[in-house]
């Protein structure tokens, strides 16, 4: 009995070192990840191929959104960027325009290199990214088409699903605001029906400003 009680004991004594080196490891992970709200503006083109006769023209949108990051180290942070995006862009074909406009959600993962220059830092990061659409639609000569619609085979005209390489650069000062562009250049081809015969690949470049709300 008496043995009993001391493994009790000494249980009772692991199970409350383990709790408090776990909160000690949380308490440590959260103090060094940060976050806050970030909006931008974009300017976007597809980049075409086997497509004679076709050219695709920069229109702008936006999107709003946040990040999430990692401190790892004084100069280096892993950071999601996650966002809704609306763009706008068109493509001209046989002299006839075909504008398009697409709304969807967007997911970016940084490696960023951070440097301290003035009062602030610089931050230059890479990494991949991936979206879905929600809704995308052309319109040319009056008649709008639903980009996303099946035809009798079962194929859209473009796929929601969309993934590629990105960049970013940007300086954050020290109270918090940060002021970046990005450019993301989609790496799967982006066309349903046609994908056959031709590729089609967007291309985005943002200018935008984003807040650190915790330092």
């Amino acid at each position: 009995m008496y043995k009993e009680k001391i493994l009790f004991v000494l249980l009772m004594f692991s199970l409350s070192l383990t709790q408090v080196k776990g909160q000690g490891f949380v308490k440590k992970l959260m103090s060094k990840m940060y976050a806050g709200p970030k909006i931008e503006a974009n300017a976007s083109n597809f980049f075409l191929s086997d497509m004679k006769g076709t050219k695709s023209k920069m229109g702008i949108g936006g999107s709003v959104g946040g990040f999430i990051g990692l401190r790892v180290s004084s100069h280096f942070a892993i950071q999601e960027d996650f966002s809704v995006y609306y763009r706008t862009s068109m493509l001209e074909r046989e002299f006839v325009n075909h504008d398009i406009k697409n709304i969807g959600t967007q997911m970016t993962i940084y490696g960023i290199g951070k440097w301290k220059i003035g009062n602030g830092n610089v931050m230059v990061g890479a990494g991949p990214f991936a979206e879905f659409g929600i809704n995308a639609k052309s319109k040319s000569n009056g008649v709008e088409t639903d980009l996303y619609k099946q035809d009798v085979d079962g194929n859209t005209s473009l796929k929601r699903f969309n993934a590629g390489a990105a960049l970013t650069v940007g300086y954050e000062f020290r109270f918090g605001l940060q002021v970046c562009a990005s450019y993301k250049l989609g790496l799967l081809d982006v066309l349903d029906a046609q994908r056959n015969t031709a590729t089609l690949r967007p291309g985005i470049i943002s200018l935008g400003i984003a807040y650190t709300l915790s330092k």
